[in-house]
């Protein structure tokens, strides 16, 4: 045997004496890391079809829900709705939960629907997308009864420019301002979905059509004031003009009082004549919009 060959047998024994040391140090932990990671794939696995299986299970049980909603069984629908917004994965729950406010809705309880509406908004566990949708669907129900301070506290948050929901919120604000009577806020509302590329064409007609009514109802508010201050001093000058006509006698003071009352009535009358005139387009239009 020659030296070299003494050597490699020297050095093989030698890493063959190491592996074994380190096998014998490090070898639990490598067993242990290699069974953990077969445990944590097996229960990902698991956890998976669990989830999957639970999916399956809500939608099934959604879906029987709605059926029953729709076959007219509402007492059902609703237990069924509001055992999967209890017990149900998250997804499910939140839209068992939108149709339990929709079905306040439908049977006329709508601050029990502003109340569920309301809850999901709230709740940070839910999507920001739905959340701000319950947001919109609160914000409507309350339209009809809410003052504006209410609206913007309520629509607000949504008019960021990233939010998809500014559309609907612009156009809340701006009728809920219409209906007060606020015609500068309206007017800014329904302006700012016309200059927003983005606008859905249905909410750009309505703010067009808003505009053009606002601006009617404007130049005839200007219309009936301008009136009302011009026929004002053409019925003093007339009166002005009644005590010089005629020949004076005993009865002329007195007369002369009852002419100047007369003429001063007049234009009281007229004047009022003139604003109500003036406030019927606008009353008329502030109803069509409605109707």
């Amino acid at each position: 045997m020659s030296d070299g060959d003494l050597f490699r047998e020297v050095d093989e024994a030698i890493r063959h004496e190491r592996y074994r040391l380190l096998w014998a140090k490090y070898g639990s932990f490598v067993i242990a890391f290699a069974l953990l990671i077969v445990v944590v794939v097996a229960g990902y696995k698991g956890w998976v079809y669990w989830q999957k299986s639970q999916a399956d299970t809500a939608g099934a049980s959604f879906t029987e829900a709605v059926a029953l909603a729709e076959s007219g069984d509402k007492d059902k629908a609703r237990e069924a709705f509001q055992k999967l917004a209890e017990d149900g994965p998250s997804g499910y729950a939140t839209l068992a939960r939108f149709r339990l406010a929709a079905e306040d809705v439908a049977a006329g309880n709508t601050e029990e629907a502003v109340t569920a509406y309301d809850a999901i908004a709230n709740d940070g566990s839910v999507d920001s997308i739905l959340r701000n949708e319950a947001t919109i669907q609160a914000a409507s129900l309350r339209l009809p009864g809410a003052d504006y301070a209410e609206m913007e506290r309520r629509l607000n948050g949504l008019l960021a420019a990233d939010n998809p929901w500014r559309y609907s919120a612009q156009d809340l604000l701006g009728l809920s301002a219409y209906r007060l009577k606020d015609i500068e806020a309206a007017q800014k509302h329904f302006s700012a979905l016309m200059v927003d590329s983005g606008t859905p064409n249905n909410l750009r007609e309505r703010a067009n059509m808003m505009l053009t009514l606002l601006a009617g109802e404007t130049a005839a508010s200007s219309a009936g004031e301008d009136k009302a201050a011009g026929e004002t001093p053409a019925a003093a000058s007339s009166s002005d003009a009644t005590p010089s006509e005629g020949t004076p006698s005993e009865e002329a003071p007195a007369a002369d009082e009852s002419a100047s009352g007369s003429a001063e009535s007049a234009p009281d009358a007229r004047g009022d004549a003139a604003d109500e005139s003036a406030e019927t387009p606008a009353d008329s239009e502030a109803e069509s919009p409605a109707n």
